[in-house]
């Protein structure tokens, strides 16, 4: 072990206030603010392998688990999240057409709903590491970005969806390493589709421009990431036959971020409008 595994309070609150800093600061700072979270003794090193990064959640979570202790009577670490199993409650907008729901579609809602990601909170070790389906919503009062033509939502859980996506080999990397932590829209459609309605330029994402491939200044990507972890709530489904269960999501909730595979009439206009701003280059 590198560093040590047990804290004083006014320690643990210091490690909290420097990883959340290091969390929202873009790259070229992050290692500085490593160099303090290690000066006071924590090395996520010598308690996870994995590279790409840790959140405060994380650091909570070892505490919860008891591979870190801390000494002293005043702190106060975040509250784990406790997953329940309400009863489903599928609402349909009232501008939309109502979908016949199969029997296998509620299954899968219903256990879909019991895997609830917020980034502000959560740590990402409980998204599962394995191929699946995820559906990306808002939070209460949180809207996308305003342009000349409005989408009509439908809800789960009471929340506004705006995706529903798949990850071939694993949740955990796709879901929230591409999208929400990426940086790189170049990676994530979603990403993408988010920035041009902000309004962000597109640069080129490799050395050579030829390729086509594009993303946003390490500025805009910052500021994307930023709003995606304080406006974007996230459902997940641990599933091998994924690209049937995403047809399936998108006929039901016609999200309005998603392009590719939805024919639904209603959002047709958005649609072709996000894809105007994604063929943009200027």
């Amino acid at each position: 072990m590198k560093g040590q595994n047990t804290f004083t309070t006014s320690q643990a609150n210091e490690i909290r206030k420097l990883i959340a800093e290091k969390v929202r600061s873009t790259s070229d700072k992050q290692k500085g603010i490593r160099d303090k979270i290690r000066k006071l003794g924590f090395y996520y090193s010598d308690f996870c392998s994995d590279k790409d990064g840790y959140t405060v959640a994380d650091f909570e979570a070892l505490i919860r688990s008891g591979r870190i202790k801390i000494v002293g009577e005043n702190y106060k670490p975040v509250a784990e999240k406790i997953i329940t199993k309400p009863v489903i409650k599928i609402k349909i907008d009232s501008n939309t057409p109502k979908v016949i729901t199969s029997s296998d579609l509620i299954s899968t809602l219903t256990t879909i709903k019991q895997n609830r990601f917020d980034p502000t909170t959560d740590s990402e070790i409980i998204i599962a590491n394995n191929s699946g389906n995820y559906i990306l919503c808002l939070r209460a009062n949180s809207n996308l970005p305003t342009v000349s033509i409005k989408p009509i939502f439908t809800t789960f859980e009471k929340l506004k969806v705006i995706y529903t996506g798949i990850a071939g080999e694993s949740l955990r990397t796709r879901d929230y390493r591409q999208h929400f932590k990426g940086n790189n829209a170049g990676r994530s459609t979603l990403r993408k589709s988010l920035g041009v309605l902000f309004g962000y330029r597109q640069i080129p994402r490799d050395k050579d421009p030829s390729t086509g491939k594009t993303k946003f200044s390490n500025t805009d990507e910052q500021e994307l990431s930023e709003w995606m972890c304080s406006n974007l709530i996230m459902f997940f489904l641990t599933n091998s036959n994924f690209a049937t269960t995403e047809k399936e999501l998108i006929n039901h909730f016609n999200p309005p971020l998603n392009l590719q595979g939805n024919h639904n009439n209603i959002n047709a206009d958005f649609r072709q409008l996000l894809s105007r701003l994604r063929g943009s280059k200027s």
